[in-house]
């Protein structure tokens, strides 16, 4: 007779075929077929979906601090990465928001795999927007439940920094909140996209993922990977009942590996309602700032 380990290990080995099996699906109706096809173990479809889209990596965490005149490089690198990419050509469109101009784009490229692109107008100064994101990054979740905790661990010079962030989780419970540490570089750029604080094109805070000493994966997130992203904010100015006033042409370049084995079609409906839903507390905290007459 088998003992109760033995049936434990045969069961694990038995799920993990299963997984593998499900990692390859292509589309939605193949992935739904399979689930409902596995229905063992007393798990539901929800169950096995948790299990395949929030796989953690076994690799061994590693992290070392490194100089600041490497941090500076690879947060220029990161900045100049994203500004190439934002401004590709030839998008494809993933959804339009409810809100005319509201748009999730997508592209194939070469360097990073796909990337998504939102673009819509926010009702506010691009500055003061930008200066909100720079300055009051702990902040954030205060006004944006899609983020959960933000924190600074260092300033590693003029508008770079190196930040902790738990995003919340989605998919009705069952792509799980990740966790991300990432190196930051807020500036404001010409057309060109080099640096110009005098007169600014636009503002740009852009990010990449990066390993630090005191931050290893925790037991209960999944540590997600930020390939190239940035919000960039272009001023415009926009006429409002008979009189021009000052808005925001607002875009989130993303591109991150959420980890577990989630399908191509979960990944694009999951990051086109991420960034229509972020839009909404953009606007939200910018209507608000309004009243209190903070611009």
């Amino acid at each position: 007779m088998a003992s109760s380990s033995e049936n434990v290990d045969q069961k694990e080995v038995e799920i993990e075929k299963h997984i593998q099996q499900l990692e390859n699906v292509g589309t939605e109706e193949e992935l739904e077929k399979k689930l409902n096809s596995m229905n063992k173990f007393g798990f539901s479809v929800a169950n096995w979906m948790k299990i395949l889209f929030n796989r953690e990596s076994t690799e061994p965490f590693k992290a070392e601090w490194l100089t600041i005149d490497e941090y500076k490089q690879m947060a220029e690198e990161s900045m100049a990465n994203a500004w190439n990419t934002i401004n590709l050509e030839d998008w494809r469109l993933e959804k339009r928001g409810s809100v005319k101009g509201d748009v999730v784009e997508s592209k194939q490229t070469e360097q990073f795999g796909k990337v998504y692109r939102f673009t819509g107008m926010v009702s506010c100064p691009a500055k003061f927007l930008y200066e909100e994101f720079k300055t009051n990054l702990t902040k954030l979740p205060e006004w944006n439940p899609t983020i959960l905790k933000s924190e600074l661990i260092k300033e590693i010079g003029p508008g770079i920094d190196l930040s902790y962030q738990v995003t919340a989780g989605g998919g009705r419970g069952i792509i799980a909140p990740r966790d991300f540490v990432i190196l930051r570089r807020t500036a404001a750029l010409n057309k060109m996209g080099k640096l110009d604080d005098n007169d600014p094109y636009c503002y740009i805070s852009s990010g990449v993922s990066v390993t630090v000493p005191g931050y290893p994966p925790c037991n209960d997130l999944v540590r997600g990977h930020n390939k190239v992203g940035c919000w960039r904010m272009t001023p415009k100015m926009v006429e409002v009942n008979n009189k021009m006033e000052q808005q925001t042409v607002f875009q989130w370049l993303m591109c991150c590996d959420l980890k577990g084995k989630i399908p191509q079609f979960v990944l694009d409906a999951a990051f086109a309602s991420v960034m229509l839903d972020y839009i909404i507390h953009v606007r939200k905290y910018a209507a608000e700032s309004k009243a209190k007459g903070l611009f």
